[in-house]
């Protein structure tokens, strides 16, 4: 059976070697995300601003919008560090979300004595290759991987009468709530090209930066919080 996944190839990736000095290069891989539903199709793509209709960002945008804010946070802005902190929560809470409701709906299909539900999948599933440049573009892929898997676990269990239609719609409702809001948070990010050193003393560019985007925590601006995946900052690179 199908399952809702990303994966890897590889086979397809390859590491650059050095002839003159023997030592390994880079290495590149590849990936992809196999999507079986159309709710979670719509999570990829998110919806363009038109007249009267708000945009919404989808996988692909929020990874690529994850790369100026994950060299800034290398460049020690605080801003940058206090957001890539909001997100990572923002997906740590979305994923907790989606794999209790999965659980729960697991237990709801196992319950049935002398009947054996499988979960659907589909027949004729896309995949769609991933190439982002930091971690969190691969972090909200596997948001829509798990929501994936909730909603044909979802749509299996309305099938077979286990949920009716408005707790279904409930819960893949919420769950979809929960993953943009992750990824419209780095939506509120604004580049201001501070840096930690700009505010002791403060000048003009803290101040340009407070005003744009407000008061940082003081955890934050001393560097003693970071996300758990946080890029190393360019002056520690030599440590």
């Amino acid at each position: 059976m199908a399952a809702s996944k990303i994966s890897s190839s590889p086979e397809n990736s390859h590491i650059d070697q050095d002839p003159d000095t023997n030592t390994p290069g880079k290495l590149r891989g590849d990936a992809r995300i196999v999507i079986q539903t159309r709710q979670a199709q719509k999570l990829v793509k998110g919806r363009e601003r038109r007249a009267g209709v708000e945009p919404i960002i989808g996988m692909l945008a929020f990874g690529q919008r994850m790369k100026p804010l994950w060299t800034s946070s290398q460049n020690d802005d605080p801003y940058a560090d206090w957001y890539l902190l909001q997100i990572e929560q923002c997906i740590d809470a979305a994923q907790k979300q989606i794999q209790e409701k999965r659980q729960w709906l697991s237990e709801v299909l196992e319950g049935m004595d002398g009947i054996k539900i499988d979960v659907a999948s589909s027949r004729s599933p896309i995949e769609i290759p991933l190439q982002f440049s930091n971690p969190y573009g691969y972090m909200g892929a596997y948001l829509v991987a798990d929501y994936d898997a909730l909603t044909r676990t979802i749509l299996t269990t309305r099938h077979f009468g286990l949920i009716d239609r408005n707790r279904s719609e409930e819960l893949l409702k919420n769950a979809g709530r929960a993953i943009r809001r992750s990824f419209n948070t780095v939506g509120l990010w604004k580049y201001t090209g501070v840096r930690r050193q700009d505010f002791d003393p403060i000048n003009q560019t803290a101040l340009r930066a407070k005003e744009l985007m407000g008061e940082i925590p003081e955890e934050i601006l001393s560097g003693s919080l970071r996300a758990k995946i946080a890029p190393k900052r360019q002056a520690d690179l030599s440590d």
